[in-house]
């Protein structure tokens, strides 16, 4: 391995190791030396990962954490992972998802085109792990492969007045699937409490973070890495409400704290265990009187926000529980003077699913590639990772023509 990697790819796991053995073989693929894997394992019994990994020694590229003699939040896990780091660029996966172990490539040609990177993002798609008796879903790809530079004013208004957001704000920028360099992840430990990770909701704190912090932006269209959903995954623990509320329990408890009782959070106007849109703003509100920054111009946005939260539930329990909840907090918020514009409609599920369940694949007229999550057999990220290689641009022939 080089002395200083380009790139770090971290991926800490808590008892997931089915996951987390295929995932690492799957990085470990990469003949690239410019790349450390920091591999952070905090599960309840460590001799599977440490005996996993016992026959990885010969892997110059690997620096392994093991379980400790106590469970470490995930806040600290990350925390240990991206310590370890030692590349210039710094991007955290989880143990059921993908990176390309090829992005050093696209990052040495975009220094070299445009100087100083703060933070780069990627397009991509979401893998769902098979499950016995589940068809796989359609999916798209943007085979073109622009690059493009985000103005920081831009992300501010988006992130923090919530400009053009869905149910979530639309800023990335975090080190979460997103490379962000390790000199900035530095500054950030360094302005902020001297971790690089305070909030316990881990990739929009840093998210947010980010771009607070630096100046230098940008975006290319290909994917460098792949979400994977696997059935322990905090994504598909939030189907419905029953199961968001359970999950929120859970994060509680590992937490040792109630997140919702921090006295920085005491007015913030929606409480952060009801949903994701408000576990967001409520990263926004601990992070803004923390460090006194001005927080204004987001209300009517945060509304229709939390208006589509409620409104991804196609179940109507869910989407009546979360109604309800963002409903009583809205009235109460500054004499109910928003609560006009919240008005979610439901919108039931399809009936059903026609049989067989056939995925049209090819590319149409927009150079999109449509393919199922199974193409040519994949039953990992990794896996349809190597099969969409034959389809994307190459990171090192990626032209740099800025948008």
């Amino acid at each position: 391995m080089a002395a200083e990697p380009v790139l770090s790819i971290c991926v800490p796991s808590r008892n997931r190791q089915l996951y987390f053995r295929q995932t690492i073989d799957a990085l470990l693929q990469s003949e690239r030396d410019d790349v450390q894997f920091v591999f952070v394992d905090n599960s309840d019994d460590p001799s599977i990962m440490n005996s996993f990994i016992a026959t990885k020694a010969g892997d110059a590229r690997i620096t392994y954490l093991p379980s400790g003699t106590r469970t470490f939040s995930m806040m600290e896990n990350w925390e240990r992972a991206v310590a370890a780091a030692t590349g210039r660029y710094v991007t955290v996966i989880g143990d059921d998802d993908y990176a390309d172990p090829e992005l050093p490539a696209f990052l040495l040609n975009l220094e070299a085109k445009v100087g100083a990177i703060d933070a780069l993002t990627w397009s991509g798609f979401n893998y769902n792990w098979p499950i016995q008796g589940v068809p796989p879903l359609p999916l798209k790809l943007d085979l073109n492969a622009k690059v493009t530079r985000f103005d920081k004013r831009d992300l501010i208004a988006r992130a923090f007045r919530w400009e053009g957001a869905l149910h979530v704000p639309l800023c990335g920028n975090s080190v979460y699937h997103g490379a962000i360099s390790r000199a900035l992840l530095l500054k950030i430990r360094d302005h902020f409490g001297g971790r690089f990770f305070e909030f316990p909701i881990i990739d929009y704190e840093n998210a947010f973070k980010v771009i607070l912090t630096g100046q230098n932006f940008f975006h290319v269209s290909r994917p460098f890495s792949i979400p994977g959903v696997c059935p322990l995954s905090n994504s598909a623990s939030i189907a419905t409400i029953a199961a968001a509320d359970a999950a929120f329990i859970r994060f509680n408890s590992e937490l040792g704290r109630n997140l919702q009782e921090d006295p920085l959070l005491e007015d913030c106007p929606v409480n952060i265990s009801h949903g994701i849109t408000s576990s967001i703003f409520g990263i926004q509100q601990w992070l803004c009187r923390r460090y006194g920054f001005p927080h204004a111009g987001y209300e009517e946005n945060l509304v229709h926000a939390l208006v589509r939260n409620c409104e991804i539930y196609r179940d109507r329990e869910s989407f009546d529980t979360l109604s309800d909840r963002y409903r009583s907090s809205i009235s109460r918020w500054q004499g109910g003077r928003y609560l006009p514009l919240f008005s979610p409609r439901f919108t039931p599920p399809p009936a059903s699913v026609p049989s067989p369940h056939v995925i049209w694949s090819g590319i149409d007229s927009e150079a999109n590639l449509h393919f199922a999550e199974d193409a040519a057999g994949a039953r990992t990220p990794g896996d349809l990772f190597e099969v969409l290689k034959g389809f994307i641009m190459p990171p090192g022939e990626i032209e740099i023509a800025l948008q």
